[in-house]
């Protein structure tokens, strides 16, 4: 109860420097063959059936949890007890880490059920890091070879050199002879080799991205939106460019990595629990309690829901208008998905929404803003804003009188003056 006065705080992250560790060939061969693994029928296991493809990785999730119901065949939901099973030492002790991992994984509900479809759902989510990861391997030795490419050029070249001076012929007076042409070849290309260097030292170096990961990119300059930033998914990735697709329209673009160096890029598949706002107005009228209670009401949906919601971070007012006669509160909540599942964290914030709308009904704090008075006069400055036609048909140009008399036709001579050439208009008049 203190700790929920006294606020949610989220402990900072110790990282302690690990030493470079040397890579054996035994390393290296338990890597290929968990590469291996990945594009087998089971690469789950034989036990839990074949997932090669997502139809199949489904149908054998949904095949184990019927399995794993057959062990309580009184209880219509799975149990977390039975999972908790795997997590149990030689010693008969549970293993925390195992443990925690396990509740990350399949975020059981608070009194320990798991429905078939949050099953299915969190094996699904297995599957997808395991496809997406293999995209970003594949991805990762093709950027290998390319950059081996560019070694092998310097090193040939450097050879080239060393040859040339054993047979004792001096590379640099070739070079010399050529330096006026290639100084002149600088100038055209320096900027854009610098550019290209600048992309190269983005992607192998920084790696700010991977196949698959929703990116946003943007002004380092200019203020992200606290709603989510609209993204691109990367498709291809060289050297040189950046193959994405827009999420919204499905339209790929093709971006050369030294326009995105000076970029902010924001990397959706890097950004862990999805913070998301809710914004609600409350009459001024409405007692402080009524809010609290209101806040109380929501705070409960927000647990009920683990596999969603983490916790509700914060409730608090925003805007206080007192002369349009409302309260402006915000509700901070974090989500268990990262940016990248953006549809299930739009989904879960258009169900709270809806339930605050709900509960304002219900508790009668639903803010309705008062209606505009509408002037139905005609203002005098409108009267002023006649046009020239109408105004020299009423003979007053000077004071917007009522206008000429009604039945009148246009003075079409005035029309031609207009519209007339200078000189045309001198022999007009």
């Amino acid at each position: 109860k203190l700790i929920a006065l006294i606020g949610e705080w989220e402990e900072p992250a110790i990282t302690v420097g690990n030493k470079a560790k040397t890579i054996s060939i035994q390393d290296v061969l338990q890597f290929r063959q968990a590469v291996l693994c990945m594009d087998t029928k089971h690469p789950f296991s034989y036990a839990f059936g074949p997932a090669n493809t997502r139809q199949s990785c489904i149908e054998s999730a949904q095949d184990v949890y019927n399995r794993l119901l057959l062990n309580y065949p009184d209880n219509p939901l799975l149990t977390f007890d039975t999972l908790a099973l795997i997590t149990l030492a030689k010693n008969g002790e549970i293993d925390e880490k195992k443990a925690r991992k396990l509740i990350r994984l399949f975020r059981p509900s608070r009194d320990g059920s798991l429905t078939a479809l949050d099953f299915v759902k969190s094996c699904d989510k297995i599957y997808k890091d395991l496809r997406t990861l293999r995209a970003a391997i594949s991805n990762s030795s093709q950027l290998d070879l390319a950059f081996e490419r560019l070694i092998n050029v310097g090193f040939y070249f450097v050879l080239w050199l060393i040859i040339l001076t054993i047979v004792k012929l001096d590379p640099w007076t070739l070079f010399l002879s050529l330096s006026g042409f290639i100084l002149s070849f600088s100038f055209c290309f320096g900027s854009a080799a610098s550019k290209m260097c600048e992309g190269i030292l983005l992607i192998l170096v920084q790696k700010p991205y991977d196949i698959g990961d929703r990116i946003h990119i943007s002004n380092s300059q200019s203020d992200p939106n606290s709603n989510g930033s609209a993204t691109w998914f990367v498709e291809a990735i060289n050297l040189f460019s950046t193959t994405v697709r827009y999420a919204a329209t499905n339209e790929v673009a093709t971006h050369s990595n030294g326009s995105l160096a000076q970029s902010r890029i924001i990397n959706a598949a890097r950004s862990p629990k999805a913070n998301v706002y809710i914004y609600n107005k409350f009459a001024s009228d409405v007692p402080y309690d009524r809010v609290m209670l209101f806040k109380s009401v929501v705070e409960s949906f927000v647990k009920e829901r683990p596999r969603e919601w983490i916790a509700l971070s914060g409730f608090r007012a925003t805007r206080v208008e007192a002369d349009l006669g409302y309260i402006e509160y915000v509700i901070a909540l974090q989500h268990v998905e990262k940016w990248q599942n953006i549809g299930p964290i739009l989904n879960s914030k258009a169900e709270v929404a809806s339930y605050c709308l709900e509960v304002q009904k219900k508790l009668g704090m639903r803010y309705e803003a008062p209606p505009l008075p509408v002037n139905l006069g005609i203002n005098r400055a409108q009267q002023m804003e006649q046009s020239v036609f109408e105004r020299e048909q009423s003979g007053d140009s000077s004071d917007g009188g009522l206008g000429a008399i009604a039945g009148a036709g246009p003075d079409f001579s005035m029309l031609a003056t207009l519209f007339a050439k200078p000189s045309e208009a001198k022999k007009t008049r």
